[in-house]
């Protein structure tokens, strides 16, 4: 792609009438996913990198002929929201919006009545498919639970599931992944940051999945666990102290790293088998057909009884190389034209949250 930029002279006289949709991710997963449904879509589309600006480039560079178009800066979006008609979000809590990056804009879009539309970023989440039964509620907390569906300032909800669901996103890349030269490996991929690992459940985890991976020194385990596990004062971080050698932590500078493979999405089509907590990688692994360990406990019993195919483990003797190709019973292939019809609904007038709501907690 040439770095020219080339003008012409502008004949519009008057204001077009067309959809224009912005997303704003609010991490590298949901800057991901905006990739798939923006590039799909058939509505003009936009993406706030919200420091994503490196990977932005690069998909440009690997695509030249795509038709996204970037903010690079919050003040860019700023000029241009008078012309936005849709803005897409990953999550619409009070609490989650005010402490991201995101809050200046979307505060503005309550304010304006801008069309705000909730897309799923996980595969159990508040607000969209879970409920716990916690007395003592901390939104941001990984020990203490939610309860019921978190409220969403947002105009509507969508689902990747059910009649009306668009589908998972990351189904649109299943075939984008050509054959590599690997080493044989066994994939980890973990979320005990989630409040619904009790801190016994934590211990557990980590005291099977070291027992089992010290057992089988023969065989290489790559470690993908969520960011937040990295986070100071987790069980997780702590952990790291006491992994077997033959546990190593993936990323370019960590224990190993396979140049142009990012991360979990991208390890997952490559990997022998898995051993996994519940988490949205099952999707993927299941895209891929691969066997998984799914470690088994109090709190997310009742999710993996909904499943159709599964391989728990409580011990690490239940762990096994030929556990079950994992079906989840939840997996819809991503269809751009049910999203565009989604997002091309009207929304009522009624569903227009309080600003106030937002403004007073920032």
């Amino acid at each position: 792609m040439s770095d020219t930029l080339e003008a012409i002279i502008s004949t519009t006289s008057k204001t077009e009438c067309r959809e224009e949709v912005l997303y704003l991710p609010g991490n590298k997963s949901h800057f991901q996913m905006s990739l798939i449904f923006a590039e799909s879509s058939s509505y003009t589309s936009y993406i706030f990198v919200n420091g994503h600006e490196t990977i932005a480039r690069e998909y440009i560079n690997n695509n030249p002929s795509s038709k996204i178009k970037f903010f690079l800066t919050e003040n860019s979006v700023a000029d241009f929201l008078p012309i936005i008609t849709k803005v897409i979000v990953f999550f619409g809590s009070v609490n989650q919006i005010a402490m991201s990056s995101l809050k200046k804009i979307v505060l503005t879009c309550l304010k304006t009545q801008t069309p705000l539309y909730e897309v799923p970023h996980g595969l159990f989440q508040s607000g969209q498919n879970l409920v716990d039964n916690s007395i003592f509620i901390d939104t941001n907390s990984y020990y203490d639970g939610i309860g019921q569906n978190l409220p969403s300032l947002t105009n509507l909800k969508l689902s990747w599931t059910g009649e009306e669901g668009f589908g998972y996103p990351r189904t649109a890349l299943k075939h984008d992944y050509p054959p590599r030269v690997l080493p044989v490996f066994t994939l980890v991929t973990s979320n005990t940051n989630w409040f619904l690992y009790s801190l016994s459940d934590k211990r557990r985890f980590y005291k099977e999945l070291f027992q089992y991976v010290e057992s089988h020194d023969e065989e290489i385990f790559i470690w993908c666990p969520h960011p937040a596990e990295l986070m100071p004062n987790t069980f997780s971080l702590a952990a790291m102290d006491f992994k077997p050698n033959n546990l190593l932590l993936y990323g370019l500078h960590n224990d190993i790293y396979f140049h142009g493979i990012e991360g979990t999405d991208d390890l997952i089509p490559y990997c022998e088998y898995a051993i996994s907590t519940v988490t949205t990688c099952l999707l993927d692994y299941e895209i891929h057909s691969k066997r998984v360990n799914v470690f088994n406990c109090g709190g997310v019993k009742n999710l993996i009884t909904e499943f159709k195919e599964v391989s728990s483990f409580y011990t690490a003797e239940e762990i096994s190389r030929n556990a079950k190709i994992i079906e989840s019973g939840m997996l819809k292939d991503f269809d751009p034209k049910q999203f565009d019809k989604l997002i091309g609904q009207s929304v009522s007038e009624n569903s227009y949250s309080n600003y106030n709501y937002l403004s007073a907690f920032m």
